[in-house]
């Protein structure tokens, strides 16, 4: 089976594969964490405890997390604690603390939830197409590296890049979806850096693709006439958002290639050099650092039994519409609660067909921190989804007729749990589960 695998990967279901590639991750992680570990056997720490703000969660996770990924930052850390334990690598348990943006600390002690919030909240602000400079979108929405980071980012692009790999590299490794839709041609050079191929640039601009495409097969005449060259718009020089830099700047694709004309002879060579110019060439710094910092974590060797789509499939879990039953049948209850209860009923009733797509998918990242389904179905999820009867005022065996039915849901994503209260009518259990799931305010809201 495991020559199979590395020979032929195709011909192994996606659930098998997926199952080889979650119990390689559970091996390693016995072997690199907790007592008797690799880490704890070179006299480093295991666990790592930071203190993150909102709106600032990726700058104070790089400052804390630093000497877990930069060579550079560890030798600083030793120098100034040559007394203390140093930390190990990012495979270590993450305990993390948060501030709300007014310096108060967040109620709730981190067994994992936390700590899952924390990655869907350092992604989002971090992958954030709009203000976060690093990435930016394909036309249908998906993510590659700035060309032009060093110019929204300044002189730390390549740091922050390689740190945000090591991180996304964390969530796969503790098998923590999120909710990044990188484009399929970044996917490939992440799972096993293979040179781009021009069928690629489909996933980057599908209407340059397609453009390309027919200048091939044009008459020559019709291509001469064209006035095109051997050259290209430099991404990297010009920043559209702010209209920073050179918007004039090109790149010759060939040397002398601004004179060089693009006839019927050389047309293909002109398409096949666009093509790595704008896949491979123009982000290739951006792209080696964050694949440095991603494989710290995921050696590509486990990756490259997966296509691209698959391995989108592996970071961010299946989108779209949740299959409810299959939730239905996957909880369990506490509480108070079975599955025979009307609340539970109404609940599984308003999540199938009260409930749009984006508030199906904001119910699951209420409760579990992450807007996808698990690859592999709700029974995969651990610990098991939750739904607990909670506002009884006089504990859990009292009367649902005491209960504060005025309180919104709430949850505890370290254990995937819902606390609900047994509403009895429909209209005020939808309202007040949207806004639960709708709010900000992050553990504050128990």
């Amino acid at each position: 089976a495991a020559d199979l695998l590395r020979r032929a990967p195709a011909l192994v279901p996606f659930d098998v594969r997926v199952r080889w590639f979650t119990e390689g991750l559970r091996r390693d992680r016995m072997e690199n964490v907790g007592a008797g570990s690799a880490a704890e056997a070179l006299g480093l720490r295991a666990e790592h405890s930071i203190v993150v703000t909102r709106g600032s969660i990726f700058s104070d996770a790089m400052s804390q997390l630093g000497p877990c990924v930069f060579k550079q930052d560890m030798l600083q850390w030793r120098i100034a604690n040559p007394a203390e334990r140093p930390p190990g690598s990012l495979k270590g348990v993450i305990r993390v603390r948060f501030l709300n943006k007014h310096g108060v600390e967040e109620p709730g002690v981190d067994g994992g939830g936390l700590f899952k919030d924390f990655l869907s909240a350092l992604m989002a602000e971090a992958f954030d197409p709009e203000s976060g400079g690093l990435f930016v979108e394909t036309p249908t929405r998906t993510l590659y590296p700035n060309p032009a980071s060093e110019l929204a980012v300044g002189a730390t692009h390549l740091r922050k890049l390689e740190f945000l790999g090591a991180v996304l590299g964390k969530a796969v490794y503790e098998q923590i979806l999120v909710d990044v839709p990188l484009a399929g041609f970044f996917l490939s050079k992440l799972r096993d850096g293979r040179p781009p191929e021009l069928n690629d640039l489909s996933s980057l601009d599908p209407e340059l693709y397609h453009h390309l495409l027919s200048l091939k097969g044009m008459p020559a005449a019709d291509v001469e006439a064209l006035g095109l060259d051997f050259t290209v718009t430099d991404k990297t020089k010009y920043l559209q958002e702010t209209q920073t830099g050179d918007a004039s700047a090109v790149c010759e694709l060939l040397p002398g290639g601004s004179s060089i004309s693009v006839n019927g002879a050389n047309r293909t060579t002109y398409v096949h050099l666009v093509a790595h110019h704008l896949l491979h060439r123009q982000i290739a710094r951006q792209s080696n650092a964050f694949c440095q910092g991603f494989r710290s974590l995921v050696p590509p060797a486990m990756l490259r039994v997966f296509a691209p789509s698959e391995l989108r499939l592996l970071i961010a879990g299946a989108g779209g519409k949740i299959d409810v039953t299959d939730l239905a049948t996957s909880v369990v209850y506490s509480g108070g609660y079975d599955a025979h209860h009307d609340s539970v009923k109404m609940l599984w009733d308003v999540l199938e067909n009260d409930f749009s797509v984006d508030d199906q998918r904001a119910f699951l990242k209420f409760v579990t921190a992450c807007p996808n389904t698990p690859l592999l179905g709700f029974n995969q999820l651990v610990p098991r989804f939750c739904v607990h009867r909670s506002g009884m005022t006089g504990g859990s065996n009292s009367s649902e007729g005491n209960a504060d039915l005025n309180r919104l849901p709430t949850a505890a994503t370290c254990m995937n749990m819902l606390k609900l209260p047994p509403y009895k009518n429909k209209l005020v259990f939808t309202e007040k589960l949207r806004m639960a799931i709708n709010s900000e305010s992050g553990f504050d809201l128990s």
